[in-house]
């Protein structure tokens, strides 16, 4: 029998969505209270030096590993009697470009360490945990795509806590703290990985070509979307800061950290949604796909609702009374989230047909659209303008998508109802700016807050045995 036809131990998608949400929660929250341990213990200077080496891991990971990650998904369908095979040899591709790349820093150390703006020594540390971090993510995928939540909210929740810990513990004992700081963020999980890359090897037992070939045609092509990705997520801050100066930079900087917890809850919820839509795309059950979509982005809404009313308390927790006047910019960064949500409905159609060159065309394009419209509108209205660059980037990249599937996959077209998605869209960007008049009056927004947590509470009593039996 084939893994594709194994059924789950029962676990719905709604279940899988929830663990996933708790264990990406954990992660960050994990992240987030840690961090007031670390800026009091380290220098500025160390502080900012670590986050040079964390901005690099993103931006190297895509490189060396060839963005192999994403092609996992899709060959569910076309290798599943061999997708242990297919893990060890797109493992053992990553492995050889990761190594010619770090034989290529060793061949001209100084050109590198004046270019990574580090160390030498943080370098190989970084390129030991770029070694073997692929084979946890792979395995991470391939139990999300088989719907085995388990290991991932497992693996997940503990790979955080370990190089949480480590990384206090060696940050306080270590006089070095910016070395303390990178061994326990890096080498722990380093060690973890290894014991996962000797697994899949073991598994795979051979490497093949038809999977590396397969591979490459999905993933390479994505590269530039990833890399226009981590430049829309970081050029709004510099050009703040190039503008506008630091402080200005500060308050932007944690109302989009903030406004970030909605994106760990449509990644989290996409990471079991995306396994299963694959299914009816290859089941061809347009019906039950109109159906789940509806219920889905309801849903989504519903949180970004709640989102939406509590931001400015959460600022208030959080930053404290000096980044209060943030909220303001809270609106229109979260409608971004919220439009990246809805335009992955039909990146996920181009995944699934194969055809990702015209993701990284359509990120591409938006990342230099946000770097235009940041040029224009920063020096004249600040970073709040920053907030509506980052909104208009990626309504834009909604309106690209929806416009690439009806063009060349109009086998799709009708997969989705078109009509409840532009009214959610419409819907959510309405109540988005009319927070920003709701948040200049605290009673009103409490009324509104009031009002969504007796209907929210309403709805779920009503539906509690649905509720149970989808959690179930």
């Amino acid at each position: 029998m084939t893994l594709l036809k194994q059924k789950n131990a029962g676990a719905s998608t709604a279940k899988i969505a929830l663990w996933y949400i708790i264990s990406n929660v954990f992660g960050k929250g994990l992240a987030v209270i840690s961090t007031p341990i670390f800026t009091r213990i380290m220098s500025k200077t160390e502080y900012g030096l670590f986050s040079n080496i964390t901005s690099w891991e993103s931006v190297l990971t895509v490189l060396v590993t060839l963005d192999l990650i994403s092609s996992i998904a899709r060959a569910k369908y076309d290798f599943d009697e061999k997708m242990e095979e297919y893990l060890s040899s797109i493992l053992a591709l990553s492995n050889v470009v990761t190594l010619f790349t770090y034989f290529a820093v060793e061949l001209k150390p100084a050109f590198f360490v004046k270019l990574f703006g580090m160390d030498i020594f943080y370098i190989r540390v970084l390129f030991v945990y770029l070694l073997f971090m692929p084979a946890f993510n792979f395995l991470q995928i391939k139990h999300r795509i088989y719907q085995k939540y388990k290991f991932c909210v497992v693996a997940s929740m503990g790979s955080a806590i370990v190089r949480t810990g480590v990384s206090i513990v060696l940050v306080m004992l270590m006089d070095n703290k910016l070395m303390g700081r990178t061994i326990g963020y890096f080498l722990p999980v380093s060690l973890l990985n290894f014991a996962f890359w000797i697994y899949i090897m073991y598994k795979g037992r051979k490497i093949s070509w038809n999977c590396i070939k397969y591979a490459c045609k999905i993933s390479i092509p994505l590269i530039p979307h990833d890399l226009a990705g981590i430049l829309l997520g970081s050029v709004d801050k510099i050009m703040i800061t190039n503008y506008c100066g630091s402080e200005e930079n500060a308050l932007y900087s944690v109302a989009y950290t903030i406004s970030m917890l909605a994106y760990v809850v449509q990644t989290s919820m996409n990471q079991a949604w995306t396994p299963w839509l694959f299914d009816k795309f290859h089941e061809k059950d347009e019906k039950e796909i109109r159906k789940n979509s509806n219920i889905y982005m309801g849903v989504y809404a519903v949180i970004i609702l709640g989102v939406f009313l509590v931001a400015p308390e959460v600022i208030y927790v959080l930053g404290g009374k000096a980044y209060y006047s943030a909220k303001y910019a809270m609106p229109p960064i979260i409608l971004g989230c919220a439009y990246q949500f809805f335009y992955t409905f039909y990146v996920n159609i181009e995944i699934f047909k194969k055809r990702t060159f015209t993701i990284s065309i359509g990120t591409v394009a938006a990342a230099l659209l946000n770097i235009f419209l940041n040029w224009l509108l920063i020096p004249k209205f600040g970073y709040l303008a920053a907030a509506y660059t980052t909104m208009i980037g990626y309504l834009a990249l909604l309106g690209f998508h929806y416009w690439i599937v009806r063009r060349t996959a109009k086998e799709f077209d009708g997969v989705y109802n078109k009509k409840f998605l532009a009214l959610t869209i419409v819907g959510l960007t309405f109540a988005g700016m009319g927070m920003l008049g709701l948040y200049r009056v605290l009673t009103l927004r409490i009324i509104f807050l009031v009002i969504y947590v007796v209907v929210l509470s309403g709805l779920i009593l009503k539906n509690r045995k649905v509720l149970w039996k989808l959690l179930h």
